[in-house]
């Protein structure tokens, strides 16, 4: 069914041309893994890439992909802090996409309608650092994929937000990928 190029693709390529939203969650979390490991490939190496079965994943493409995510996160000085220009990019096209199917999407004016109390809320919450509806999508999924991984117990109120986010965020996913 898959070309075997496709069955080779690195999870982040497959994901942003699948679903742009997991693409830039995914690059959020592999930002995370970088500066969890220092931006040390060796201890990426050791720690991720050497712990994967033999089989299905090509290890040294896998530490060439991380080894230039050490170098573009360097480039742009994220070794604290802060997301990838090219990730930010495609941040940037669904918030423009939301802007336009507000206003001609009768059905994602709803599901964006539905999610607005929230995302005013993680903007409001935000003090500044967050101005845009996308975005605080985005970063309400990801803190729930944070929140799970260290084992924190979400309350419902909390899920019901996120929940919002993602139909905002599946939305937009399905529009990109699949353009008028």
């Amino acid at each position: 069914m898959f070309s075997a190029s496709f069955a080779s693709m690195l999870l982040a390529d497959k994901k942003k041309q699948e679903n742009i939203s997991e693409y830039i969650i995914h690059m959020y979390q592999s930002e995370l893994l970088v500066r969890t490991f220092d931006l040390d490939i060796s201890k990426i190496k050791a720690q991720v890439i050497d712990s994967i079965p033999k089989g299905g994943t090509d290890k040294v493409a896998l530490e060439a992909w991380y080894t230039k995510l050490i170098s573009d996160m360097k480039d742009e000085a994220l070794e604290m802090e802060g997301h990838l220009s090219y990730v930010q990019d495609e941040v940037q096209k669904l918030s423009n996409l939301s802007v336009e199917l507000l206003g001609e999407n009768e059905n994602y004016r709803q599901v964006f309608n539905a999610a607005r109390p929230a995302i005013r809320e993680s903007i409001i919450g935000s003090e500044g650092l967050v101005n845009d509806p996308i975005q605080a999508c985005l970063n309400g999924v990801f803190g729930l994929l944070l929140s799970r991984m260290n084992g924190i117990i979400v309350e419902q109120e909390q899920l019901d937000k996120v929940e919002h986010f993602g139909n905002v965020l599946s939305y937009l996913s399905y529009y990109h990928g699949n353009p008028k």
